[in-house]
């Protein structure tokens, strides 16, 4: 039951700080469970950060579901999920209530420009931790800088994308 709490503890402090959705908020895992707790290792967060991307949902999500599966089963993967919607759904019935005040309120609006930095620098950093330590060759690379251009310039499905570099990865990377 300790390792439960510790679980919804855990996630539920991730978040109430991670704005800007689960991209931004994957340094903080990473920090939190494998550099922190050593709960779960490098290897097998980057493998969960692969799943969590190519599987429906929010990153956020998939990642607690698989990190509290992985400690705990599926009690685990419960108390670890529940954790990290609580914070959002907490302040989104706030905001909800709040809406009109805040909408207008000039502190507001400024603390929304202040975080808004720190969130591109979450995700550059994930993006980062990605590259450095599941990249090996230059295809992947390639890959990535085709699959970004192919969603700027054709605006295609993510999904699609996804899958086709899945099958690619399945026959020319090792």
């Amino acid at each position: 039951m300790a390792l439960l709490l510790r679980l919804f503890i855990e996630f539920f402090k991730i978040g109430i700080v991670a704005f800007g959705g689960g991209q931004a908020m994957l340094p903080l895992l990473q920090h939190s469970f494998v550099t922190e707790l050593h709960w779960i290792t490098k290897e097998r967060f980057l493998y969960f950060v692969s799943v969590a991307e190519v599987t429906p949902g929010p990153v956020a999500l998939n990642m607690s579901t698989f990190i509290g599966y992985e400690l705990s089963g599926v009690i685990g993967s419960a108390f670890a999920t529940l954790g990290v919607v609580m914070p959002s759904f907490l302040v989104i019935l706030a905001v909800a209530h709040f809406e009109k005040k805040f909408k207008e309120n000039v502190i507001y609006k400024r603390f929304m420009l202040g975080v808004k930095p720190v969130i591109i620098a979450l995700l550059i950093n994930a993006i980062y931790l990605i590259v450095s330590r599941g990249f090996v060759g230059f295809i992947p690379y390639i890959m990535a800088i085709v699959s970004l251009a192919v969603f700027i310039l054709y605006k295609k499905s993510p999904v699609l994308i996804l899958l086709i570099a899945g099958v690619i990865g399945v026959f020319v990377l090792r």
